[in-house]
């Protein structure tokens, strides 16, 4: 008999799915396009049939950087809206990532599943996720400062002594920012393993939450983290080799431009897959451990499927 996946083959299985990587795509594009709307009168007017506009299409190396820095200083106002535009849409994307994390966790590992099925377990799961990012976000924001002002200051003192051309100073960066990258991977993964506890505990708080994702995740941290690692450098290549691509694009035609277009859209379509995937991976590195976490932090029933209503002859009972 075969047994389960491994966390990181689930991960690869998980992009079968490719609804949720859709979505999550077809959301970001939607959101991108919002956030650029207050631009594009100006663009039409400035980039259209200009010398601008083609040295933007070639992509001139000498030209279109010194056309975009005077394109920032003549349009202060459209730029600043466009920025608002931005972080606006940002903060939904945010809330948006909240609300489908609670229909991933549900769904992914459980065979095909149609919106309904993903859409009411995203709704009913909103709050505790937002509750979850939250603690997160304070937790990131505590632990950061913490970080820095113990730690970088002691690092000025070790080095203000040495030469410029000593090695001890890259290497005390880039320990500092290994610990800080390793510091965001832990805190990452109590929020994400926090959140899918209600795949096993439907009902379980905030505060439980977290607990079962410490307990999930004791003695199995280095695990966890190569996991979380694996995800984060394979999705940063990918997404840094097609960005590269598409930047290096000098797109004047009109198969071009759609080309440009198509490798934006892929830009966004594979950081939406990696997303799915590491989902994946948490799922089936937590499947195995979720009945043990549950019981060391509450008495909490462990379901696979919605309780159902009480009948008739034993709801007066």
């Amino acid at each position: 008999m075969n047994g389960a996946p491994g966390p990181i083959a689930a991960g690869f299985e998980a992009l079968r799915h490719r609804k949720l990587v859709a979505l999550l795509t077809f959301t970001t594009v939607l959101l991108g396009i919002c956030s650029a709307l207050p631009m594009l009168p100006t663009l039409r007017q400035t980039m259209v049939g200009t010398l601008s506009g083609d040295h933007f299409q070639r992509n001139d190396p000498t030209k279109a950087p010194t056309d975009f820095f005077d394109f920032l200083l003549e349009n202060g106002a459209v730029v600043e809206g466009t920025h608002r535009a931005i972080g606006g849409m940002g903060v939904v994307g945010v809330v948006l990532q909240m609300f489908f994390a609670g229909g991933i966790v549900a769904v992914l590992g459980r065979g095909p599943f149609s919106f309904g099925q993903f859409l009411e377990p995203a709704r009913r799961n909103f709050w505790h996720n937002f509750q979850c990012f939250l603690f997160f976000a304070a937790a990131v924001a505590g632990a950061g400062a913490l970080w820095i002002e113990a730690l970088f200051p002691g690092r000025d003192g070790l080095i203000e002594d040495l030469t410029p051309e000593s090695g001890m100073r890259p290497l005390t960066f880039w320990i500092l920012a290994l610990g800080a990258l390793l510091l965001f991977a832990a805190l990452s993964l109590l929020y994400d393993f926090a959140r899918a506890a209600r795949r096993f505990a439907p009902h379980i708080g905030t505060w439980r939450g977290y607990r079962f994702a410490s307990r999930a995740l004791a003695g199995s941290w280095t695990r966890a983290l190569a996991l979380w690692l694996f995800w984060f450098v394979l999705g940063g290549a990918a997404v840094v080799a097609l960005f590269a691509a598409t930047w290096e694009l000098r797109a004047k035609s009109i198969p071009g431009i759609v080309l440009l277009v198509g490798l934006q859209v892929a830009v966004l379509a594979v950081r939406s897959a990696v997303r799915v995937a590491a989902w994946g991976s948490y799922v089936a590195f937590l499947d195995p451990r979720a009945a043990r976490a549950l019981s060391e932090v509450a008495r909490v029933r462990i379901s696979t499927a919605p309780t159902p209503a009480p009948s008739a002859a034993t709801a007066g009972l």
